[in-house]
């Protein structure tokens, strides 16, 4: 046709080959058009089926695979009959989609527009699929001659006018409720662009679904390519396993289970593909032969491995299903637990503030008063008139009151060490006389039991560095359970030091520990169970073992039940090669230079009076102000020299007092400060305020008078020592004891040897009855730990 088209005006080699080049170019038009839409077309339909996206590759493979069938069997007679089978099955499906749309959508039995969104698609359409099936069944019955060679002629045109028919009586039976799975909101197509939330790119709500597996927006081919949410935005009727088994509710139950049971598929498969090779033997007229029979086998071994691989899938599915729900269930529980765990953790935090809160107002109460009975009883220990022999009870008085300032100081332990909010300090100490010091802290309690306390220091160095206060909080905790739960015997203290590790060791000769109360004598609250009739609380090895731990040592013991237990702690004590700054001989009773103005502010009048008192005796001018206000009003009037402010009064407290003063003309005057709150005297000082000291009440009188001498840079003026009796006891003439037992005896007190001490004045007294007379006081003073006292006894006169 085209020859003799380009033959009318061409000569005939021209029109051959213009008739070339034009088929050429449109049998690429055309192939490339088919590529594009076939791939397109078998995309979609793998990404519906599949939930992957193979489709062009597939086009590609599906069009050679159709050219090699074609070549192989028989070009011509293979077109003909393959057009013709083409032709039945595309009728039924055109003749489908035109039932539905020049029939059904008008009279209402379908919805008015077509969607192509798997969200709200059924997996089968029982309409199209059914007027499709039926249609096509007809066309191919019609096509083999069931009906005549008239009807096998026409075979496409009877598969369109069926399938165009039969689409609009099973919408009316279905009552049009197979065309959708679900439906969108009435406004969605009017609402603003939206966010797809698997590939995040923003798309109409035309082509948008909403999605409960995601919890947002999905694009369509997204929605298409996912297969892990498995339908759950729909119903379970439009699922494909639901609606093919649907018309197998019309057999009885126990029927029913049988054919959908693995068996009951296979035999239905089975049955299928003898039906279909039996129709094919039959329309080829050959018989069953050996081929036909090797084909049947093949088909039957497919099909149930085909089951099989269904109910394996059928298998692993509901078990990733079970246990994808038992993995949502204990998140969920998890989620339930954080949030428990979090309430109670915010109630336990707010009843630990509420704790912390009150036992530091309780321990701001206790300390004031306390205050005022400490101060007295260090005056009473510097004052001359008091008779020598009391001096021993003032000293018991005093160590008893410091002991209950440390028992309110581990009070707050507990809690601020699980909080991670408790605070070291690198102090000097002068360690014998330290453990000298608590060693005669317990002593009064050990020999109030009938116990005899045994302190042996071993070679100890004279400074080392630690956080004091947590130090005497360690051992005084180990040395007061022991004699607690010691009924008879002795209490050992004793301490060695070598290579930078400190070692004390506490035994007793108690009851022991239980075997089976190792594992929990350190919890909190909990006690062994022989401490039935001792009083405690549970927390003091508790407090010992954090507080061991924080200092980087470690806690050990060992315990023989009847014979009595042995704990050991073991720590890292760095010397230092210095020398520590003397202690006051005696308490000062003036200074060099002029008169200095101390002003001290505290809204407790029991402690402004004894402040009056211990700053008077040594030569100040004392000022007081019960109130910041009232500091305020008078400075430019007193003009003090040094400040001493209470942190914790009503109103306007220390701090904000302080950071007022610093920004007024007076901002050069140095302030100290006294608190009785646990806090505040732990953490040694003020925030913004770095420069201002913090002393604890009750107040130590020497420490207090010697931070006032090194913040006034004073010289400080002591009493004469020349009567028979001074203010720290009766005056020993340095003759009364030859110079060499005087040196000796005073290098083992500078070296903290307290028991060596002791030792040393009785054999004096032993050998040298003369000499009886004037070591008894010094007896006296060391027995009752008055170290001060007795070393200026033992040192020479100043030229």
């Amino acid at each position: 046709m085209y020859r003799f088209a380009w033959g009318t005006f061409t000569p005939a080699p021209l029109a051959t080959f213009l008739t070339v080049v034009l088929v050429a170019l449109a049998q690429v038009k055309v192939n490339i058009t088919n590529a594009y839409a076939g791939s397109l077309a078998w995309s979609n339909f793998f990404s519906r089926l599949t939930h992957t996206h193979p489709g062009r590759v597939f086009y590609v493979v599906f069009n050679v695979a159709i050219a090699l069938v074609l070549m192989e069997a028989g070009l011509v007679s293979t077109i003909q009959t393959g057009i013709t089978l083409y032709g039945v099955l595309a009728c039924a499906w055109i003749g489908a989609i035109l039932g539905d749309v020049t029939i059904c959508k008008p009279l209402g039995l379908s919805p008015a527009l077509v969607e192509f969104k798997r969200a709200l698609l059924p997996d089968f359409n029982i309409v199209g699929l059914g007027a499709w099936g039926l249609a096509a069944g007809l066309g191919m019955a019609a096509y083999l001659g069931v009906f005549g060679i008239y009807a096998s002629a026409y075979a496409p045109f009877l598969t369109l006018a069926a399938a165009c028919l039969t689409a609009p009586l099973l919408a009316w039976l279905t009552h049009g409720r197979t065309y959708l799975a679900r439906r969108q909101p009435a406004d969605w197509n009017s609402r603003p662009a939206m966010t797809c939330v698997i590939c995040e790119h923003t798309f109409e709500p035309e082509d948008m679904a909403p999605c409960p597996a995601y919890g947002g927006t999905i694009c369509s081919l997204c929605c298409s390519l996912d297969g892990r949410c498995r339908d759950r935005c729909k119903p379970v009727s439009t699922r494909m396993n639901r609606q093919m088994a649907a018309p197998l509710r019309i057999l009885p139950p126990a029927l029913r289970r049988r054919v959908m049971a693995p068996g009951g598929r296979f035999s239905l498969m089975l049955g299928g593909i003898t039906l279909g090779l039996g129709l094919v033997a039959w329309r080829m007229g050959q018989p069953w032969n050996g081929t036909v029979l090797l084909v049947f086998v093949a088909c039957a071994v497919g099909a149930w491995l085909l089951v099989m691989a269904q109910e394996g899938r059928r298998t692993a599915t509901h078990e990733t299903l079970h246990q994808t729900r038992l993995l949502m269930n204990e998140i969920r529980a998890r989620r339930r637990t954080d949030h428990a765990l979090k309430l109670a953790r915010e109630k336990a935090e707010a009843a630990s503030l509420a704790k912390t809160r009150y036992i530091s107002g309780i321990s701001h109460e206790i300390r004031s008063p306390l205050n005022a009975i400490m101060g007295y009883i260090q005056l009473l220990q510097h004052d001359a008139r008091l008779p020598p022999e009391r001096h021993k009870a003032l000293g018991i008085m005093r160590e008893s009151g410091e002991h209950i300032t440390s028992i309110l100081s581990g009070l707050l332990d507990i809690s601020r060490i699980e909080a991670g909010r408790i605070e070291l300090h690198a102090d000097t100490i002068a360690l014998p006389a330290f453990l000298e010091s608590v060693a005669q802290m317990i002593r009064p309690q050990a020999m109030a039991r009938g116990l005899n306390l045994i302190w042996q220091p071993g070679y100890l160095p004279a400074v080392v560095t630690c956080d004091e206060h947590r130090l005497r909080q360690i051992l005084l905790n180990l040395l007061s359970n022991a004699v607690k739960f010691t009924r008879r015997g002795s209490v050992t203290f004793t301490a060695r030091w070598h290579g930078q590790i400190a070692e004390f060791i506490i035994a007793d000769t108690g009851p022991g520990i239980a075997e089976e109360d190792y594992g929990r004598i350190f919890e909190p609250f909990e006690r062994g169970s022989g401490s039935a009739g001792v009083p405690g609380t549970g927390l003091g090895l508790t407090i010992t073992r954090l507080l061991t731990e924080i200092l980087g040592g470690e806690l050990t013991f060992t315990s023989t039940p009847g014979a009595g237990s042995r704990f050991r702690v073991r720590l890292m004590l760095s010397d230092r090669q210095v020398e520590l700054a003397p202690q006051l001989p005696a308490f000062p009773v003036g200074y060099d230079g002029p008169l200095r103005t101390v002003l001290v502010v505290d809204d407790n009048a029991e402690h402004r009076l004894i402040m009056r008192e211990i700053l008077e005796r040594c030569g100040f001018v004392f000022e007081g102000a019960e109130s910041g206000t009232e500091c305020l009003d008078r400075l430019p009037f007193v003009r003090p020299d040094l400040l001493l402010l209470d942190l914790s009064m009503p109103g306007m407290d220390g701090r904000d007092l302080a950071l007022r003063i610093r920004q007024s003309p007076f901002a050069a005057v140095p302030i100290m400060f006294l608190t009785g709150n646990l806090v505040e005297s732990a953490n040694r000082h003020v925030p913004s305020l770095d420069d201002c000291p913090v002393l604890g009440k009750p107040v130590n009188l020497s420490v207090l008078v010697t931070e006032i001498g090194r913040m006034l840079d004073l010289s400080w003026n002591f009493p004469t020592v020349d009567t028979a009796e001074t203010a720290d006891g009766p005056t020993i003439p340095a003759t009364a004891l030859p110079e060499a037992e005087r040196e000796a005896l005073l290098a083992l007190l500078n070296g903290g040897n307290m028991r060596r001490v002791r030792e040393r004045l009785l054999t004096l007294q032993t050998e040298n009855p003369a000499l009886r007379e004037a070591i008894a006081p010094l007896c006296e003073l060391a027995a009752a730990y008055q170290l001060e006292a007795l070393r200026h006894h033992l040192e020479p006169p100043a030229p």
